[in-house]
């Protein structure tokens, strides 16, 4: 249909033009409804692939480069956006909170997949993606709702942060055994000895030496070129022990911040890497997702499809919004919580794309995990406004 443009080296530049436009222009248009954009370049990467143009597919060489880029620094992005302090400041709390609607999800998610007749594998990695929280789109909810600095952000903020690093160890679990193929529980125990080993020893070098390195290494440099050099160092070394790169990546972010290099610099490597993770790579990464979208195989999983969304978002109100309950919080602010646990979009949709390219779950699973991505942080958007107005209302922000 198009003639393709190729660079001197061979590199295919016509869909990635066309590609990039329909990604600019979609992603204005979901900013203008005050949806994500995320769901905007993914419907660019439905009209140029093969669903509707068929323009670029899931076997250009470029793209695929360039959505694997992508998700490094968005996982790394993740992480610089991610202060520890948050995290360990309301652990006992944000534990609580996540791991109550991460375990309910996740049970959901087995549960349902082995009713619809799903292999254990498969069922234990939707219980996975069911799971996760995007950080991202709680963040920008609290900010146009001027929420931001409130004790009620900062809570929810700190028990989604929780739920995505508990979420990238059960996603490590997971992929060993998708790896085997079985579930093994000596397998198992060493797996997730070994996953906590590393999540413990990054997490403890980051807080007692990393200060000390930023301050000797970052003075006098700009900065982004080492901390590329340390992503790729954690993410080589997540590898060597068997988990996926995305996880030292994160790691990675979570321990470069303004609190131990001087706000300019760490201003100017959250921006770089920003405009890396979501103005280039990141685009095409959700982009690209669409061209494994396969709607005439959810003809036969429709049914899957809806009982997935509901208890998607039955397992994260209630899991997570009973918990804060239990802990004090009102009924009002407990709603709010679950509301704000129950969107997704980010790192379920990497999640996801990684077990689609692994073998682990097939086109027609991965379509379910999309869309219920989608209508799940559909759910939280809409619902969190009323919430946030009666909260203010009350007096409870």
């Amino acid at each position: 249909m198009f003639a393709a443009i190729t660079s001197g080296e061979g590199i295919e530049l016509t869909g990635l033009l066309i590609l990039m436009v329909l990604v600019w222009v979609g992603g204005k248009i979901f900013r203008e409804l005050n949806l994500p954009v995320i769901f905007g370049e993914l419907l660019a990467g439905v009209i140029v692939g093969p669903l509707v143009l068929g323009v670029v597919g899931p076997d250009d060489h470029t793209i695929r480069i360039l959505a694997e880029l992508g998700v490094f620094f968005m996982m790394l992005h993740t992480g610089l956006e991610s202060n520890p302090r948050d995290i360990f400041g309301n652990s006992k709390k944000a534990l609580i909170i996540s791991l109550a609607g991460l375990l309910l999800t996740f049970a959901f998610g087995v549960g349902a997949s082995l009713a619809f007749g799903y292999s254990m594998t498969v069922a234990l990695f939707v219980g996975m993606c069911l799971s996760a929280t995007a950080v991202a789109v709680s963040a920008r909810l609290f900010a146009d709702y001027d929420m931001s600095k409130t004790g009620f952000a900062k809570i929810s903020m700190a028990s989604a942060l929780v739920n995505d690093i508990l979420t990238l160890i059960l996603f490590s679990l997971v992929m060993e055994l998708g790896a085997s193929g079985e579930v093994d529980f000596a397998a198992l125990a060493w797996i997730t000895a070994k996953v906590t080993l590393y999540f413990a020893l990054v997490i403890f070098a980051g807080e007692k030496f990393f200060p000390q390195i930023n301050k000797i290494i970052y003075k006098g440099n700009k900065g982004f070129t080492f901390t590329f050099i340390i992503a790729l160092l954690f993410a080589a070394l997540a590898e060597l022990m068997g988990m996926h790169m995305i996880i030292g990546a994160f790691l990675a972010g979570l321990f470069i911040r303004a609190e131990v290099i001087d706000d300019d610099l760490f201003n100017k490597i959250e921006d770089r890497v920003f405009a890396m993770s979501y103005s280039l790579f990141g685009p095409l990464f959700f982009a690209s997702l669409a061209f494994y979208l396969d709607f005439s195989a959810l003809k036969d999983a429709i049914g899957f499809l809806l009982v997935i969304i509901v208890l998607a978002v039955i397992g994260k109100v209630l899991g997570s919004g009973f918990a804060a309950y239990k802990l004090g919080f009102s009924r009002l602010k407990s709603l709010g919580v679950g509301v704000a646990m129950n969107s997704r979009g980010a790192v379920e949709l990497i999640l996801a794309a990684i077990g689609l390219q692994e073998g682990i779950v097939g086109p027609e699973v991965f379509s379910v995990l999309v869309l219920m991505a989608f209508v799940t942080t559909l759910i939280s958007i809409v619902g969190m406004k009323p919430i946030a107005k009666k909260m203010e209302e009350a007096g409870e922000l």
